[in-house]
């Protein structure tokens, strides 16, 4: 990401956020009700812009697996980041942008740090139960998909796209890797419900296949792309209603966490999808 220098910036206006290069690190600036609020752009999951993502009181929503960071203390309020981020003193002086050192966001793990003056209270702990990750992740392509909708510039149209794609890729990859087999060995009817996970998984494969045969932006890249989020969206219904509850019953609490930790190592490992090629998987590799 190539980011302006603070000195040469102008502060963002009310409710927004911009990027900013500072000594090697893109720092996002945001002005919430007259004050600035500087920290790490980067999302410590997988690596996503947190300037792409969402203000929502005093705090910042990653657009790509729904991590949210308190902007006035960097820590993790939700969601399957393993840390909170960086944080920055921030002023302006004659127009610009003056960023100070950064400071880390320190956690006790026994303990909840008090919230700033009229922030909100930061949750003691993520919850880590791979289940809540996953659909924290539904709700992150979701979201995603209604971003897109709001674009008309094709290169903003390919970035959010290419964003897209790969979250839908390493999502699905995921839940073949950890959850699905899990399932399977659990519950007597997970088998089958394995099976047609990775069946949908794989039609969603395809419809993503079909939207990158077209030029970002034309009538049929907007066709295949309605498809892949009616494809999607059918199946993350089905998941919730039918695959996330049997695990659950099946699987108790301690083992969700520790899927979940895996979870989040998986992600981080595939940031962008990594070593992942897209193709079809076998449903009988997954649930044999």
């Amino acid at each position: 990401m190539t980011a302006p220098d603070p000195s040469e910036t102008a502060p963002p206006a009310d409710g927004e956020m911009i990027a900013v290069e500072h000594e090697g690190s893109v720092v996002a600036v945001a002005m919430l009700a007259g004050e600035l609020h500087a920290f790490d752009d980067t999302c410590p999951h997988a690596g996503c812009s947190l300037t792409e993502g969402e203000l929502e009181g005093h705090t910042v929503v990653c657009p790509c697996h729904m991590a949210t960071f308190d902007v006035t203390t960097g820590e993790i309020v939700e969601g399957p980041a393993p840390s909170g981020i960086a944080t920055w003193s921030v002023a302006v002086a004659d127009g610009a942008l003056v960023l100070s050192e950064p400071q880390r966001a320190e956690r006790d793990g026994n303990a909840q740090a008090g919230p700033a003056d009229g922030a909100p209270p930061a949750a003691a702990q993520p919850d880590m139960d791979i289940t809540a990750l996953v659909e924290l992740e539904h709700e992150a392509m979701r979201r995603q998909f209604e971003a897109i909708d709001a674009l008309t510039n094709a290169e903003q149209l390919t970035e959010a796209w290419a964003r897209l794609a790969e979250l839908l890729e390493v999502h699905a990859s995921g839940e073949e890797s950890m959850l699905y087999p899990k399932l399977a060995r659990a519950a007597d009817e997970g088998t089958e419900e394995a099976r047609h996970a990775v069946r949908e998984h794989n039609e969603i494969r395809g419809s993503v296949r079909a939207v990158q045969q077209h030029a970002a932006g034309s009538e049929d890249w907007w066709q295949a792309l309605r498809a892949a989020r009616e494809v999607n969206e059918e199946h993350l219904q089905e998941e919730e209603r039918d695959a996330l509850p049997l695990f659950r019953e099946n699987t108790d609490r301690a083992r969700r966490e520790q899927l979940g930790r895996e979870w989040v190592a998986f992600q981080e490992q595939h940031q962008h999808g990594r070593g992942l090629s897209g193709g079809d998987v076998d449903p009988d590799d997954v649930a044999p």
